[in-house]
């Protein structure tokens, strides 16, 4: 029975009901603040972004929209906390500005400079309701750990996204 309902799901986002996703940029929390990280650090959160957008553009069932309309949104949350992954509500706020039917919030936690988490909540942009969260640990904070690590968070997020039916 499982099977048949999985089948189903699949069919019906492969069949052209696909969902609108918007991917918000990175965060970073990072408690260590290394001096002169921070180059290094903007640099790999925002090749983390497009990767992450990349990869989510070929998960079945998923159109991937730009966060530009939502900016004046985004740039209003950011003023009012620290951290978008953390407020509670502005999917309903971002979603409708970007068209988008789920808000994904990425972001990357440094332990230390072994030790990182990349983290990604997604979001239904009608009632905040939360779709899927996936996380993914790496070790080593280099830009090909950076890459494995935001390759395989994607593979989770798609089998989390591409077998929900819209709606």
């Amino acid at each position: 029975m499982r099977f048949v309902v999985l089948a189903a799901l699949l069919f019906a986002a492969g069949a052209g009901a696909s969902q609108r996703l918007v991917v918000l940029d990175f965060e970073l929390i990072d408690e260590l603040k290394l001096p002169g990280s921070e180059p290094d650090d903007a640099r790999r959160l925002a090749a983390a972004g497009e990767t992450l957008r990349a990869r989510l553009a070929g998960c079945p069932g998923l159109e991937i929209v730009d966060a530009a309309p939502a900016s004046d949104q985004i740039g209003r949350l950011r003023t009012q906390i620290a951290y978008l992954h953390r407020c509670n509500g502005c999917a309903a706020d971002i979603g409708p500005a970007a068209a988008a039917e789920i808000v994904m919030f990425p972001w990357v936690q440094k332990v230390s400079n072994l030790i990182l988490n990349v983290n990604a909540e997604a979001r239904s942009a009608r009632d905040d309701a939360v779709v899927t969260v996936r996380s993914v640990d790496m070790r080593g904070n280099t830009d090909r750990s950076w890459e494995r690590a935001v390759a395989a968070l994607a593979r989770r997020l798609c089998e989390g996204l591409s077998v929900r039916p819209a709606g």
